[in-house]
């Protein structure tokens, strides 16, 4: 009996590192690497691990005993910093700096570690659409504006955010208020003749920091190592989230358009 439970504190302590880890982002080769490293260093040498974007399948064979372990992925979220702390503990774990009944403790703090402050994610956000929109051939004054116009979408993602968690319509409302934004400052800003304004330059800058470049980049990573399912559903994963940022952004450039003449 004592048996089986310190196997499933085992695949309790893999599984749910391998769930925060997939929840924020990481690579599907890099999830089953660290569950398969956390049953070997506790001398389980058979363990079969699938891991596909929406869910993490484990299966050990330990002196002739079957243990297998499913867990369902639903959350989609982005953030590395979670994944270097996973990445972190599973380095102390394996090294033996960590007994299995704390680690327990150290992933329910990583899985529970608070996020940046609002304000500070709207602000640097805020600085990665203004300098991409440098990058696009923007100048000073529309760099000011992607500020103000990132720094919102980011503010707006948030707060819809926490009343749904449907990445489509939350890319959607992303793609609406970018563009809202946009149209309105270079209106204003235009009637003051201090220099030309060209929205579209600050429209495409401040929307990068919604682009799913992350879920492109490990669809590609993860064909290359042969993880078709995954890379196809994280390239599927990509594909909506542009879509949906398209349907935004198209929705609000044609009201703009037919009402107000695209000035």
């Amino acid at each position: 009996m004592k048996k089986n439970e310190a196997i499933k504190d085992i695949i309790s302590v893999a599984m749910l590192a391998g769930k925060i880890m997939l929840e924020n982002g990481a690579e599907t080769y890099r999830v089953e690497d660290t569950i398969k490293r956390i049953c070997h260093s506790n001398n389980i040498d058979e363990a079969e691990v699938f891991v596909i974007p929406t869910g993490i399948f484990l299966s050990i064979n330990y002196e002739d005993e079957l243990y297998s372990y499913i867990k369902r992925i639903n959350a989609i979220n982005i953030d590395l910093h979670i994944i270097s702390l996973v990445n972190d503990f599973s380095r102390s774990y394996v090294n033996r700096e960590i007994t299995t009944k704390e680690a327990m403790d150290v992933l329910d703090e990583i899985a529970n570690a608070p996020d940046f402050k609002l304000f500070t994610r709207c602000f640097f956000g805020g600085l990665s659409g203004g300098f991409f929109t440098i990058m696009f051939g923007g100048n000073t004054l529309e760099l000011l504006l992607a500020f103000i116009t990132s720094f919102l979408v980011i503010f707006s993602v948030t707060e819809f955010n926490k009343y749904s968690q449907s990445f489509f319509l939350r890319n959607i409302i992303g793609g609406l208020v970018n563009t809202s934004v946009a149209i309105t400052l270079t209106y204003f800003v235009n009637q003051l003749n201090i220099m030309p304004i060209d929205f579209n330059k600050i429209i495409i800058g401040s929307i990068m920091p919604l682009v799913p470049g992350v879920a492109f980049t490990n669809a590609i990573r993860d064909s290359i190592n042969a993880d078709f399912v995954s890379g196809v559903s994280k390239l599927l994963e990509a594909t909506i989230i542009a879509i949906a940022i398209a349907i935004g952004v198209g929705f609000v450039l044609q009201i703009n358009l037919s009402f107000l003449g695209g000035f």
